[in-house]
C-alpha cells in the first residue's frame, strides 16, 4: 500500500466534504423563490421541512467523513495508520482501499455500529 497515494486520497475526501458543506450550506440560506412570505398550500410547508432535513443530513454526513479523513490523516502522521483502534490488529487492506479512511477492523467496526444502534 502506497501511503502516499493514501494521503492524497484522505485529503481529497476533506476537500471534497468541505466543498459539500459550503455549497449544501449556500443552497439552504438562500431565499425562497416564493413572492409572498406565506406558503401557498399546506404541502409546499411539508416540502421545505423535507428538504431541510435531507440538507441537514447531507452536510452531517459529509462532515463526519471529513472528520474520519482528518483522523486518518492523524494516524498516517503518527504510524498507527491501518491498524484496529479497538483491537490492535491490521485492518485488511482490502478494506483500506475500498475505504481509506477506516479506523476499524471490520469486525470491531460491526461491534462499533451495533453499539450505536
Amino acid at each position: 500500500m502506497n501511503l502516499d497515494t493514501v494521503r492524497s486520497e484522505l485529503e481529497q475526501v476533506v476537500r471534497e466534504a468541505d466543498a459539500s458543506t459550503a455549497t449544501l450550506e449556500a443552497e439552504g440560506s438562500e431565499e425562497s423563490s416564493e413572492l409572498s412570505s406565506h406558503d401557498q398550500h399546506p404541502a409546499d410547508a411539508a416540502s421545505d421541512v423535507v428538504d431541510h432535513d435531507r440538507e441537514v443530513a447531507l452536510i452531517e454526513a459529509a462532515q463526519a467523513r471529513r472528520v474520519e479523513a482528518v483522523e486518518a490523516l492523524a494516524r498516517l502522521d503518527d504510524g498507527t495508520y491501518g491498524t484496529c483502534v479497538d483491537c490492535g490488529e491490521p485492518i485488511d487492506e482490502a478494506r483500506l482501499e475500498f475505504r481509506p479512511e477506516a479506523a476499524r477492523c471490520l469486525v470491531d467496526q460491526e461491534k462499533h455500529e451495533a453499539a450505536l444502534a
